[in-house]
């Protein structure tokens, strides 16, 4: 069954409790970092789906392209940040 999603206020709140969280060093399992990491992708992510959906709606433009690569490339380089050494995988 899909999860509701959270009215603004609802959002807001526990936003607040998960960074207060993180200030007081009470987030023993990560549970404040996931939720605000979570949200920041999302926010990344819904950047990505709006520059596409305008993309493919209106005329597929140059510029449209360019803006939902860089959206894309935003969304890598947080992938690619949150990774250890590249040459992990060379030893395989």
């Amino acid at each position: 069954m899909p999860l509701r999603k959270l009215d603004e206020e609802e959002m807001k709140k526990v936003i607040a409790l998960a960074e207060a969280m993180r200030e007081k060093g009470r987030d023993k399992y990560k549970l404040g970092y996931a939720l605000l990491y979570l949200q920041e992708r999302n926010k990344m992510l819904e950047d990505v789906r709006k520059k596409a959906e305008y993309y493919v709606r209106f005329g597929m433009g140059e510029k449209e392209l360019s803006n939902l690569r860089l959206a894309l490339e935003k969304m890598h380089e947080l992938d690619v940040a949150g990774t250890e050494d590249s040459s992990f995988f060379a030893s395989e």
